[in-house]
């Protein structure tokens, strides 16, 4: 296993060209708690959900992935990587405002957030009366959490961001009209029936008629959605089933082995490096010990409780639909565990050249899109 794959990736691209409707910029938008994701007429993006607080003066050029944020208060953020790399192993972070239930509610929500919204206006120029935002939750959250997400999404925004040495400024405002919040995997379902001209996937035909499941393993959370003759039968979540709870084993195996405790977003430092460095303030000296045995065996503890979750409909559908960043993971197992079962597997990247994690955000794009054309 090559850990580095699957740390948070960061990237913005603004080299491709969507169907929109005239007058409207769509941004579908997927606030995931690893990430957000997002998909617009002319690219895609997508950076670690973390930022810091800049407290001294800057020196010399910021490097090409750094995202500096800065608030109408003139208060500056690394944002992403950038805030990442600030953090040592055993750095201690309040992972509440980013993993808990009301992190919408946290002043560090609204940052990452705004620094979303800012990098898909990068080439546009708004102050937002042209724009729609199309978004979801996971379907047990949706009703109790809309409000909350409504209202951190909505309102005025005034910032600036600075990305390769390029400073932009924004003032936008958005309306509760401009902003819509679908359950998180139907984003998944839209993504598969569309191809990127907007027209109909070759799969349409039958996924539209047949029984499937939709299996959405984020990062925080594992969303299912059963239709069964066309109807929506069975929908959950599962708060313990994500890359967050396969992190959270390895880490507790980090701590029971060496003695060292390293918080959630230090751990994306971890992936990225395969090891775990462990210091010693008598000696002076470093040891880095590698983490791939831990992560593997993490991630099939999790893997085989999430198979067991859904076991109960296997039977039942022609389609089971994997998507979410934890799904790639688990692709070749679920394929193994399951070759017994008369069904297809699909991956959520289905009639799409961007990667699984992407592809609530550009379902919701997507049918946004065909929506406002109509």
């Amino acid at each position: 296993m090559n850990t580095k794959t699957l740390s948070t990736r960061s990237e913005w691209r603004f080299d491709k060209s969507l169907p929109h409707p005239n007058g409207i910029h769509v941004i579908g938008l997927d606030m995931g708690y690893s990430s957000p994701k997002c998909v617009f007429e002319h690219g895609n993006l997508v950076f670690p959900n973390f930022c810091k607080k800049v407290t001294g003066e800057l020196f010399g050029e910021l490097s090409r992935n750094t995202i500096l944020y800065e608030n109408e208060a003139g208060e500056r953020y690394y944002v992403g990587e950038a805030a990442q790399k600030t953090l040592s192993e055993d750095s201690v972070v309040s992972e509440e405002s980013l993993f808990g239930r009301n992190h919408y509610l946290h002043p560090e929500f609204r940052i990452v957030y705004e620094t979303a919204l800012g990098l898909s206006l990068w080439n546009v120029k708004t102050n937002g009366s042209d724009l729609f935002l199309q978004t979801g939750l996971p379907p047990a959250y949706k009703e109790k959490d809309e409000p909350y997400l409504r209202q951190a999404l909505s309102g005025r925004h005034v910032f600036s961001l600075t990305i390769e040495n390029i400073t932009k400024s924004f003032d936008v405002t958005l309306s509760y009209d401009q902003i819509d919040i679908m359950a998180q995997p139907m984003g998944t379902l839209n993504s598969i029936l569309f191809n990127d001209d907007g027209s109909f996937s070759n799969l349409a035909p039958s996924i539209m008629r047949s029984d499937l499941m939709i299996f959405d393993c984020g990062f925080k959370t594992l969303d299912t959605f059963f239709i069964h003759a066309n109807e929506l039968c069975d929908q959950t979540t599962n708060p313990n089933l994500g890359m967050y709870r396969v992190l959270d084993e390895t880490r507790k195996m980090i701590q029971k082995e060496y003695g060292l405790s390293v918080s959630m977003p230090a751990m994306q430092k971890v992936l990225r490096t395969g090891k775990i460095d462990v210091n010693d303030l008598l000696t002076l000296t470093t040891r880095s010990y590698p983490i791939e045995s831990f992560v593997e065996k993490a991630s099939d503890l999790v893997c085989t409780e999430a198979i067991e979750a859904i076991k109960d409909h296997i039977f039942e559908i022609k389609y089971l639909i994997l998507t979410g960043g934890t799904s790639e993971l688990w692709y070749d197992s679920f394929s193994k565990r399951l070759s017994t079962v008369p069904m297809t597997i699909l991956r959520g990247r289905e009639n799409s050249s961007l990667p699984t994690f992407y592809a609530n955000a550009r379902g919701y794009y997507m049918s946004r899109v065909k929506k406002l054309s109509r």
